[in-house]
């Protein structure tokens, strides 16, 4: 493709085409000067260049790029001019979720009302980096979901996670940064560094200054959490615990694929090994689940991780299918 393509290909996937470009694009795919193979090139060597690409999904995503721009082409031949808004919007966000799938999660829009929101969705063992609009970084942890309106910083900055997620906010004073979970928690920054860990199959919900400050809350409490503080949330009482860290880094090991437990029960660890590796995991009696454990783990494979539990406890495992049972010795 030549530089010309690219650029508007660029465009029209980011949603930032104009009619112009727009109108010499759909000219372009008439003419045939974009091809199957040249788009799935292209992005292939632009994903692996930016050190994302994933040859998990390199086959099972193979021509789906082309596939999804061809159909949204024929679709915009078929529109009339008063439609181009609406059409360029949802066509971008759909071409993008294809290229994002390759990385295994994927961006699409969706409708509740008259309320539009951009879904970024990871699926279990993956990860994802999302830049919005204001500059601010995302980093999205397996299994985890951040939903945005697609107008996000014009007029606030809210947005909705479940999973977990460790947030690099860009600095604006005049527009708080607010993150909304479940059971009516929410965190509040201006611009500053933190995580926060909210499954909804999880007891609680975790939230960690790395730093700056921000200021977390629930319909039953309001407090300002100061770097390497932590602050627990039950969800069934709604009480919540704050406490200082040592290192708060130790929050998010999980970005460089690593673990670090404090007292950590085996039924979570069990929670965090199935969101990474896509498993499930049952145990031979409720006491097993209770189990403790402390410390770092630098190789998370989790063959490692199931080796180590079995050496430091008097438990044994056993791996059918995609299913793994504790029991004990």
């Amino acid at each position: 493709m030549s530089e010309e393509i690219i650029n508007l290909v660029e465009k029209f996937l980011s949603n930032s085409i104009s009619r112009e470009e727009m109108r010499r694009l759909l000219q372009a795919y008439q003419q045939k000067q974009i091809s199957e193979k040249q788009l799935d090139d292209y992005y292939a060597v632009k994903w692996r260049n930016a050190g994302q690409y994933s040859s998990l999904f390199a086959d099972e995503s193979k021509g789906r790029v082309w596939k999804q721009f061809q159909q949204h082409m024929h679709q915009r031949l078929q529109k009339s001019p008063k439609q181009k808004s609406r059409w360029i919007l949802y066509a971008s966000v759909a071409a993008v979720a294809l290229l994002f799938y390759m990385l295994g999660f994927a961006i699409h829009l969706t409708r509740e009302g008259a309320q539009q929101e951009l879904v970024v969705m990871v699926e279990n063992g993956q990860k994802a980096s999302v830049q919005l609009p204001d500059g601010s970084h995302v980093q999205l942890n397996s299994a985890s979901e951040l939903r945005y309106p697609p107008d996000f910083g014009k007029k606030d900055r809210t947005v909705k996670l479940t999973g977990e997620a460790y947030f690099d906010i860009k600095s604006n004073p005049d527009n708080p940064f607010i993150v909304q979970t479940h059971s009516g928690f929410q965190a509040k920054a201006l611009g500053t560094k933190f995580n926060i860990k909210s499954y909804p199959d999880d007891k609680e919900i975790t939230g960690t200054l790395i730093e700056g400050c921000i200021e977390v809350s629930s319909p039953q409490f309001s407090e300002v959490l100061n770097p390497n503080e932590r602050i627990l949330f039950d969800t069934k009482d709604m009480t919540f615990y704050k406490s200082r860290m040592h290192n708060a880094n130790d929050a998010i090991f999980w970005m460089t694929g690593q673990f670090v437990f404090d007292k950590e029960t085996l039924e979570n660890i069990a929670k965090i090994l199935e969101r990474m590796y896509n498993v499930t995991f049952s145990f031979a009696s409720p006491d097993i689940k209770e189990i403790q454990y402390s410390g770092k783990i630098k190789n998370n494979s989790m063959e490692n991780v199931l080796n180590l539990i079995t050496i430091v406890s008097p438990l044994q495992y056993t791996i059918t299918g995609s299913h793994i049972t504790f029991s004990k010795k």
